[in-house]
This record gives C-alpha cells, structure tokens and sequence, in this order.
C-alpha cells in the first residue's frame, strides 16, 4: 500500500467525493455531491491544511483521510482536525485505516501542529481503533441532532504501547514523502 497526497492523484477526486458523500451526507441534508467535490478540491496541499492523502493498493484508491483547521462550526475553539477518514469497504480491517491516521498524525507534526481533534458518530469505534492510536475521548455531544463523540491527540506525547513502532510509522511517511 502507498499513500500520496491528493495533490498527486487529483484523478481520484470523483471516487472520494462518492465514498464521503454516500457514508456522511445524512449529517448535512443540505450537502451535494458537488459540495464535496468543492471541498475537496479545497484540500489539495501538500504543505498547509486543509490536505488529503489517499491509500492505494494496486493503482487503486482504497482509503482516505484529510487535516482541516476546522470541521465543525459549533466548536471553533477547537483547531486542527482529522476528518473524512473512509476505507473502501471491501479494504476493511487491513490496517489502511491506521496507516492513513498514522500519516496524516505525522504530516501534522510535521507542519507543527500539536494537537489534533476528531469526531464520530459511531460509538463503536473510538474504544477499539483510535483508543488504540492514542486518541482520547474529549467530550461526547450531539450535532446536527446525532451523538457524537469528540475525540483528541496530543502529537507530542510520546506513544509507548499504542499504534505501530515508530519503524512502520517511518516507513509509511517516508512513502508519502517519496510521492511528492
């Protein structure tokens, strides 16, 4: 698996735009497929925010993730956010997640960032997969009338036992590096 930035790929902006317009347009009724395409096409930097990258195996795009200053406009205070994470489906379980949160954290860090927040609506998912990347739950709330659960990461703690060596985490930044 490689991870590129869209920048690179900007071939693949229809395929991500479906994958988040069809698993989160139920949180903004107002939202297009175009929108999403927009806010995209917004997030194709390499060296400031907003940023997506995007996993590939085989040529193929199978996962993303994206850096934005902000992702939701109740909570302002909070800057710098991990969104959009997706993995195709069929790609589920194989780790692309983690490398994708694993990179963006690096890229983040890398452009000085010290703390990342993130939210989900998915109650399931924080103990099991980002609990495990370090990420911490800040405060459960709703928005846009669904529960979610906000989430945050110091960068600058060091991981101990959570996520991958630091030789996996190299690895995978380095790729990102080399693709850009």
């Amino acid at each position: 698996m490689d991870i590129h930035y869209l920048a690179d790929r900007q071939e693949v902006v229809s395929i991500l735009a479906a994958w988040i317009y069809n698993e989160w347009s139920y949180l903004y009724p107002k939202m297009t497929l175009q929108d999403v395409v927009n806010f995209l096409r917004e997030r194709i930097n390499k060296e400031k925010l907003p940023l997506t990258l995007v996993a590939f195996e085989a040529g193929e795009p199978v996962g993303t993730v994206s850096l934005m200053t902000s992702d939701m406009e109740t909570r302002r205070d909070l800057t710098h956010w991990l969104t959009s994470l997706y993995v195709s489906k069929p790609w589920r379980r194989r780790g692309i997640g983690s490398r994708l949160v694993e990179t963006a954290e690096k890229k983040a860090a890398e452009l000085e960032i010290g703390k990342l927040f993130l939210f989900t609506t998915d109650a399931a998912l924080p103990g099991p997969f980002y609990s495990r990347l370090g990420w911490k739950v800040k405060e459960k709330t709703i928005y846009h009338s669904y529960p979610v659960i906000i989430m945050e990461k110091d960068l600058h703690r060091k991981e101990g036992s959570h996520g991958k060596s630091s030789r996996k985490q190299s690895r995978s930044h380095a790729k990102l590096a080399r693709s850009g």
